[in-house]
């Protein structure tokens, strides 16, 4: 298959698609990548990178893949809809394995990193899209965060003078790819914003300016990278979030953009909450937390309070989930939203809301899940990622795991709450949006014999035809 250009957010949410269903039906049949490799007779490891996204199977693998986990032909029907392959055979040669992961000795280093990065990605080297997250990665930028001194010199001679017009064009960019991350997920818009940076910001910072301008070029670029941090995520590109969370960080650290550092954190936090990893989550929400402190931002330090809280869900630990919201809760009492930075004006109270909700669920608390969603769902009107995952947190409410031993199960009430929630999943590129449908499924799978579930399995295998 030979990558075409085009619709590449409908390309990225069929490729995501592919590898959500992967995952699901295998934790169905409750096979390991080895047994099903021993059932499809391809390479394990091959699967494993089809699960994460990373690679696209050829037809004959979908069609061995339905045969082996008896899936009625679904695969095939996914691949069905794929036009083209995402990953083009790039040559690796001059890749440097740890691009990104290092904190840049000077502005200058920084922003050259950082369009090797960019352009790494925009050519599509493995190496690259489908690096590994490690936790090690961010000690060092977290350190330097707070130790070292913010940079003198920000100045920069190029070919070409920059003045505020190219800053305000990147600042409206920002705001535009953020909306369209908000409503669509990361993969919608993720490619656009690859050509955005290669192509325009890349020779901007490159060009010639004074340190205050380039105090406001390298803001601009901090945001804008850590959108692509974002995005990368949210596709299920964690690695490669990683490098792009690092450069963000180090770029704020030299704009002296303290506000956007701890937005920065914060968004780090959420990464490693979704990996797993509730320590190190907890340890950049503090740090977002700290550095929000230091500039006055109490939206920030609310938001970081609440992933606090979900990481300390995620870990069990009701007693330190419950301060935290305690302490987010004043704090959003105290911010005044038209003068936080337009980054994080989006955490309302509905946004308390959905947050409680996430962390009740973490807790096994079906009766507080269902108490906030009504809130959360009223406020994700057109907000597609937001409404898929505040409804599959509802739904498996209905649905208590070990954490939820005693609670009554409804089967029915989550089957309508999932297929009245995939009319807004088809169009979502979002890996998180997903994995969230197919938890819910997962959990539903136990009770396959219900016509019930019968009927999302169904609606499922239209929606997988209809979505791009």
């Amino acid at each position: 298959m030979t990558q075409k250009t085009g619709r590449p957010a409908a390309l990225e949410g069929k490729r995501q698609l592919f590898a959500a269903e992967l995952r699901h039906w295998r934790a169905v049949r409750r096979l390991s990548l080895r047994q099903l490799a021993t059932r499809t007779h391809d390479s394990h490891s091959l699967l494993g990178r089809i699960e994460t996204a990373e690679r696209l199977p050829s037809k004959e693998l979908a069609e061995r893949l339905d045969q082996a986990l008896n899936t009625d032909g679904a695969f095939v029907r996914i691949w069905g809809q794929i036009e083209s392959a995402l990953e083009a055979q790039a040559d690796q040669v001059g890749v440097d394995p740890d691009l990104g992961l290092t904190w840049g000795r000077t502005p200058a280093s920084t922003v050259t990193t950082v369009s090797y990065l960019w352009r790494a990605d925009m050519d599509r080297r493995q190496l690259i899209v489908g690096a590994a997250w490690t936790a090690a990665a961010f000690l060092d930028p977290y350190r330097r965060w707070f130790a070292d001194a913010i940079d003198p010199d920000t100045s920069h001679a190029g070919p070409r003078r920059i003045g505020s017009s190219e800053v305000q064009v990147m600042w409206s960019m920002a705001r535009a790819f953020a909306d369209a991350d908000h409503h669509l997920g990361g993969g919608y818009a993720r490619r656009t914003l690859m050509e955005f940076l290669d192509n325009t910001v890349a020779p901007i910072l490159h060009g010639t300016y004074d340190t205050s301008t380039g105090r406001e070029l390298l803001a601009a670029a901090a945001r804008l990278t850590g959108l692509a941090a974002f995005m990368c995520f949210d596709s299920a590109h964690q690695g490669l979030a990683q490098r792009y969370y690092i450069q963000a960080l180090r770029l704020a650290k030299a704009a002296g953009a303290r506000d956007l550092g701890a937005h920065i954190f914060a968004d780090m936090s959420m990464q490693a909450y979704e990996l797993n990893k509730p320590r190190i989550a907890i340890a950049m929400a503090e740090a977002g937390q700290r550095a929000a402190r230091d500039c006055g931002s109490p939206s920030t330090e609310a938001r970081c309070s609440m992933l606090r809280a979900r990481a300390h869900g995620l870990a069990g630990d009701s007693a330190a989930a419950a301060q935290a919201i305690g302490e987010a809760e004043r704090y959003l009492a105290r911010a005044d939203l038209p003068d936080e930075p337009f980054w994080v004006q989006f955490f309302n109270e509905e946004q308390f809301a959905a947050e409680s909700m996430y962390t009740a669920h973490d807790l096994g608390q079906a009766s507080q899940v269902q108490r906030h969603a009504p809130i959360v769902l009223k406020s994700a009107a057109g907000m597609q990622r937001r409404e898929v995952l505040a409804a599959t947190t509802l739904a498996a409410s209905y649905l208590p795991g070990e954490r939820g031993r005693g609670i009554p199960v409804d089967v029915d009430r989550a089957c309508t709450i999932l297929v009245d929630v995939l009319p807004a999943a088809a169009g979502l590129t979002s890996a998180r949006g997903l994995a969230a449908i197919n938890a819910v499924r997962r959990r539903l799978a136990e009770y396959g014999d219900l016509p019930a579930v019968q009927q999302v399995e169904k609606d499922f295998r239209e929606f997988a035809g209809a979505t791009g």
